[in-house]
């Protein structure tokens, strides 16, 4: 398996905490906790705990984001089976961070090749009735690896999650300008919309879309 990353990797590799997480993937705190911990996490943490407390990458917010989707449909015992079983195949940290299809049997998790379903544990082919996962936002994809998150790219386009950018905070990218939508929100509601979008040099509907983020993130 891929070898944890060390803290100075924070700048490309991006820094989540849990409650972060949980919050952008829409999840109670204490479910993804239960993902991080114990003798066989379902997803494995990439940094070593600092005092105690864990960091994610993008790459594990990915993976929580699918994760979220196949904990609708399987139980966490049979979570925990399958990714340390799927990690031990690949050798990645983060199998399901990677630009593919993945669904559920409700037993297991199947890759979509082509017009075929292949068990990712074993590689067996099967033939179940499936609908493809309804996974909120969209992930962009760059030579198979996750470049960003768009949470609502048809209502809120110019904001994403991107790992070069503030650590992985959500942000609004606007003509080359690059600022946090808590900032964004925050300066909107201590100035106004339009003294927000003069201080920060950006539109008043990128002002528009953090508030809307933020509010909706509460």
């Amino acid at each position: 398996m891929n070898a944890p990353l060390n803290w100075s990797d924070i700048a490309s590799a991006g820094g989540f905490s849990p409650v972060e997480v949980a919050r952008l993937i829409n999840v109670p705190i204490s479910t993804l906790r239960s993902w991080l911990h114990g003798a066989n996490p379902v997803i494995v943490p990439d940094y070593e705990p600092l005092n105690g407390r864990l960091l994610m990458s993008f790459d594990a917010f990915v993976e929580a984001r699918a994760i979220a989707y196949f904990a609708e449909e399987l139980p966490l015992q049979r979570l925990r089976e399958i990714m340390r079983e799927f990690r031990a195949v690949t050798g990645e940290r983060h199998p399901l961070a990677k630009d593919q299809q993945f669904v559920t049997d409700k037993f297991r998790i199947l890759e979509v090749v082509g017009d075929a379903y292949v068990n990712v544990v074993n590689q067996v082919y099967a033939e179940p009735t499936l609908m493809a996962p309804a996974l909120r936002g969209q992930v962009v994809w760059d030579n198979g690896a996750a470049r960003y998150f768009m949470p609502d790219p048809k209502n809120l386009p110019l904001v994403r999650v991107d790992p070069r950018h503030a650590f992985g905070r959500p942000v609004i990218i606007e003509n080359g300008r690059v600022v946090t939508t808590s900032a964004l929100a925050d300066s909107a509601e201590d100035e106004g919309m339009e003294e927000a979008a003069d201080w920060f040099e950006v539109s008043s509907e990128a002002v528009r879309q953090a508030q809307q983020f933020e509010n909706r993130a509460a």
